[in-house]
């Protein structure tokens, strides 16, 4: 294998954005992810409709300063992560132009629940700690990286701990027991998720009292992550969008292109289950013939517009998703049948040769 054939040039795969939003009850952390999708959606000249998974019941107080933005937004009531993958799907699919998480860390705690009535399970210890956390990376953290679309999340705070160090005699016992104490903060919510996004915002709500001892409150944001590195470590007292526009305009700024994925997919890891890499063989051959046909009829690396558009939906008519993810979970069988499915196609494309394909398989699909 060649090297340009290995890696293309370095350049963004889109412009979405994700951003996060954390902090305790009051900081202002749904107002201020609110007032940065308004000031994205303007930037970013969006015209879909913006999603709202709200189980924190603040949605309808967002009704004015959303109308007065001229943004059109729906709303689902929700604690259930099957809802985040359907939500995910209409971003993929382009039916939304954001996706707004208020809060996540709900989703979190009901996936947590639920794991604990399906094991009947009346608290958690460590092996299913060792269980959970790697099953909500699968289901929701991996598949935030993949999806197509932005998203911003809230999530509640709560408090780190550390040990103090015991107190030991000449002889090295332990006089006296070092204490827990508050360590720092942190996002209710399973361990690198915060970080998984390219702006993660600390909300804070700080009070005094001014010269005549009245009390005085202000929401302070502080940025925890910034990958742009514009905004990085700043802190802004009562945020607007203004304060985070360089972050959008770096992200809208960057060369967009297509990024070259895994060229190598099979398992390498040791393992003693030949049924299943009996299975996950048949699978990767599959898949390395779908891609052969794609290749054979000019598809395998679409670059143009047209090119991409078309193989969006020729692999939406014929797995019934443009989903890599729910693709990736089918199994030889089914890959199989698709593949014959996808070789139709193309022979029916090839007699046929219209002069406009997309056109004339929306023909096909009314026809039908």
């Amino acid at each position: 294998m060649k090297l340009n054939e290995f890696a293309n040039k370095l350049s963004a795969k889109n412009h979405f954005v994700k951003a996060s939003f954390g902090g305790f009850q009051g900081a202002g952390k749904t107002r201020t992810a609110t007032e940065f999708i308004i000031g994205c959606y303007k930037d970013m000249k969006l015209t879909k409709p913006v999603l709202i998974l709200d189980n924190e019941k603040g949605s309808r107080f967002l009704i004015p300063i959303l109308k007065k933005a001229g943004i059109e937004a729906i709303a689902k009531d929700t604690t259930h992560l099957k809802d985040i993958h359907q939500a995910f799907e209409f971003l993929n699919t382009g039916q939304i132009d954001f996706l707004f998480i208020d809060s996540l860390t709900k989703i979190y705690y009901q996936f947590i629940k639920d794991y604990k009535q399906k094991n009947r399970k009346q608290r958690m210890l460590l092996q299913d700690w060792g269980t959970v956390l790697p099953a909500w990376q699968e289901e929701f953290s991996d598949r935030f990286v993949e999806v197509e679309g932005n998203i911003v999340f809230t999530g509640r705070a709560g408090f780190e701990y550390a040990k103090e160090e015991d107190e030991k005699d000449d002889e090295g016992n332990v006089t006296h027991k070092g204490q827990f104490v508050k360590s720092g903060v942190k996002m209710k919510i399973a361990g690198e998720t915060p970080y998984e996004t390219d702006l993660n915002v600390w909300m804070q709500l700080e009070k005094s009292l001014d010269e005549q001892k009245r009390p005085l409150q202000k929401n302070v944001a502080y940025i925890l992550k910034d990958r742009s590195d514009t905004i990085n470590a700043k802190a802004f007292e009562m945020p607007s969008y203004k304060n985070f526009r360089p972050v959008i305009r770096f992200i809208q700024g960057l060369p967009v292109d297509e990024v070259a994925g895994a060229s190598f997919t099979e398992n390498l890891a040791p393992g003693n289950d030949l049924e299943w890499v009996q299975k996950n063989l048949a699978r990767k051959i599959e898949v390395e013939k779908i891609q052969s046909v794609f290749d054979e009829n000019g598809l395998g690396d679409a670059r143009s517009k047209a090119d991409k558009q078309l193989k969006a939906v020729i692999i939406k008519k014929v797995f019934g998703t443009t989903s890599t993810t729910e693709i990736e979970k089918m199994d030889a069988a089914q890959l199989n049948h698709c593949r014959a499915v996808l070789d139709d196609l193309f022979k029916t494309l090839s007699a046929a040769n219209p002069e406009d394909p997309l056109a004339y398989l929306n023909q096909l699909d009314q026809a039908a």
